[in-house]
């Protein structure tokens, strides 16, 4: 059975399904052109709320018109055969390969396979829920392209589920794992500055993304990088997904789809909240054998307004809290 998700991975999933056809479009001088999902997952998913079927990132990425003439797909063992067989059936005579195993480990196999078309346009997603994506593998995906240009990556932020993690009964070794996603532990005072209230929850969590960012274009060089929000039904912020590219035309797509994400977000949002309430009104009347004198309806729930705009990187060690943070958790 495909797994539930709620409307905010459909978002992050429509901004993915309009992107990859424009980059192909941008990339069609090249014979070649790439696609690496470090994390794939299953094939199909559905829509917790709605109970619509939607696909997976790799489905996605198989069906982008233009496409991509190459594709690697890692996921752990287990899930990789059912994804496997779903794939094929699906897309008979395509050239991909889904990995088996750790993406961290299998990176090498994957980009050994693919060196002969180390000049073709890639694309990497990295749909990591926490801290499972190490900063070597991104280190090693941002120098396989020979050439000027670096693969354009994307990949999910959730400081919120870090700072579950670091909390929880495994803290110090969940804090190793995230060590391993910086590629250090400078994080360690954020998370020191958030632990001891020098900042706010917000605060920690743009600057827990913001740094991620900095290493990619300061350690990495990558030209821009770029952050989307997603939310919970609630309005509370869940999640980043990070850009990270070279190429301007690559950063204008994604900042069209970006802005229209968010705009799409709030009218996603309400009709989940809807049925929610619907659901909630129902289980009362089986209990109580009422039935509900108004029926939850999407139009009821205010509508906000979204807005999104690109932000610029800033340096946290000029800013008072750096100091004011104990250096370490």
């Amino acid at each position: 059975m495909p797994r539930e998700w709620s409307y905010w991975t459909r978002n992050k999933l429509e901004i993915l399904s309009g992107y990859l056809p424009a980059f192909n479009r941008a990339s069609q001088r090249s014979p070649e052109r790439l696609y690496i999902d470090l994390m794939a997952g299953e094939a199909g998913n559905v829509d917790r709320h709605t109970s619509e079927l939607f696909d997976g990132s790799a489905r996605l990425a198989l069906s982008a018109s233009p496409g991509f003439t190459r594709l690697a797909f890692c996921e752990l063992p287990g899930k990789a055969a059912a994804l496997d067989s779903d794939l094929r059936a699906r897309f008979p005579g395509r050239h991909f390969r889904v990995y088996s195993g750790n993406c961290n480990e299998e990176i090498v196999n994957i980009l050994a396979d693919l060196s002969k078309w180390r000049r073709a346009p890639t694309f990497v997603f990295a749909d990591q829920q926490a801290a499972e994506i190490r900063w070597k593998t991104v280190e090693q995906v941002a120098a396989f392209r020979a050439g000027t240009r670096k693969a354009e990556l994307w990949i999910l932020m959730s400081p919120a589920m870090i700072a579950k993690g670091v909390a929880g009964t495994e803290g110090a070794a969940f804090a190793a794992r995230v060590d391993a996603l910086y590629g250090g532990a400078w994080w360690r005072r954020i998370q020191s500055a958030r632990d001891h209230k020098v900042i706010s929850a917000e605060q920690y969590r743009d600057e827990m993304v913001n740094f991620l960012r900095i290493r990619l274009e300061r350690k990495l060089g990558y030209a821009i990088t770029a952050r989307i929000p997603m939310h919970m039904t609630n309005g509370m912020p869940l999640y980043d997904m990070v850009f990270a590219t070279d190429h301007p035309v690559g950063n204008k797509i994604m900042t069209d789809l970006f802005r229209k994400a968010a705009e799409r977000e709030p009218g996603m949002r309400r009709e989940a909240q809807a049925i929610a309430l619907r659901r909630r009104d129902q289980k009362r009347a089986e209990k109580t054998g009422a039935m509900p004198l108004i029926e939850a309806d999407a139009s009821i729930i205010p509508l906000t307004e979204a807005k999104w705009e690109p932000s610029a990187t800033w340096d946290p060690t000029a800013l008072p809290w750096w100091s004011a943070a104990p250096a370490g958790i």
